[in-house]
């Protein structure tokens, strides 16, 4: 059995309302798969197994390997494998199963023999997120992505038919290397903070809502700064205290956000599980993110 360190980045704080403007069609031509949106930024999209009626899943490029609720994998008779493997989130590390999956599809796009954890969802129904399962970076990394946010829509192609018609500038993606701690399926790029001692290497989330910094007490120079307090909660289901620090002017490759406000635990949680990247960076930020997983490059096209 394969092992693997699994991270579910949910960051549930001030809510995120999109009111973009994008294209009504995918470049190239390719076909749309529509997003429904929950508490005004969580994704959710409609997934069949093994060739199964679709389910909703939410879509989250934070988390590295797609999850089952235990609920759907009974339905489905999937029997669940008898290891366990480590999960880590934000603020806590729990344990799952894991369960091979034969065909997993959204849409026309399908990756045969997945595998998945088998993890409880049920703390999320209370934040009005009903879903069966997550849909993550093991299965998008199979195809070209563009998240467009004006108009709801998630494109796939494993054809290059829309990488060469996505402009902008190419961000690089860490790649996977074991001497560096960069596991697979991980979205990472490396950004500039006006406020940071050295560079930033920040997780690509569709799953969050806002940017967030982890142990930032280690490269921020906020010094005695104290910011507006929020409450959040993950998967786990336990709420935690979130701060403001303070607004950053942020450059990633040629572009730039200004007065950008991230979020870090408060009272200096440190967290352990997340040595190769420094923080979250939410999608939502964006008019439109394309990840070429094929070339490791994103496109992140500001509002």
């Amino acid at each position: 059995m394969k092992k693997f360190r699994w991270f579910a980045s949910f960051l549930l704080v001030a809510t995120f309302a999109s009111t973009l403007q994008a294209e009504t069609h995918c470049p190239g031509n390719v076909a749309s798969v529509p997003l429904r949106l929950v508490n005004g930024y969580q994704m959710i999209v409609a997934v069949s197994i093994n060739h199964s009626a679709p389910y909703d899943f939410l879509l989250d490029t934070g988390t590295q390997f797609s999850m089952i609720d235990p609920t759907l994998a009974s339905e489905l008779h999937v029997k669940a494998a008898q290891d366990l493997i480590p999960v880590a989130g934000t603020g806590f590390q729990s344990t799952a199963s894991t369960v091979q999956v034969d065909y997993l599809a959204i849409g026309a796009h399908g990756v045969a023999n997945l595998e998945a954890a088998v993890y409880n969802l049920q703390n999320l129904r209370s934040l009005k997120l009903d879903v069966r399962g997550i849909l993550a970076e093991d299965f998008l990394q199979h195809f070209d992505m563009l998240i467009d946010n004006a108009h709801r829509q998630l494109c796939l192609d494993d054809s290059g038919a829309m990488r060469a018609n996505v402009k902008g500038s190419h961000i690089a993606l860490a790649v996977w290397s074991k001497s560096d701690d960069v596991p697979p399926n991980s979205l990472i790029i490396a950004v500039r903070l006006s406020g940071a001692t050295r560079p930033i290497r920040l997780k690509i989330d569709s799953g969050a809502n806002a940017p967030l910094l982890y142990n930032s007490a280690q490269y921020m120079t906020v010094g005695s700064f104290r910011g507006s307090s929020f409450h959040g909660s993950g998967t786990d289901g336990k709420r935690r205290s979130f701060v403001t620090l303070p607004s950053q002017e942020v450059r990633i490759g040629y572009s730039q956000l200004s007065n950008l406000k991230f979020f870090t635990l408060a009272n200096a949680q440190k967290m352990d599980s997340t040595s190769y990247f420094d923080g979250l960076l939410n999608t939502g930020l964006f008019r439109r993110v394309f990840i070429c997983h094929a070339e490791h490059f994103a496109v992140l096209e500001p509002r």
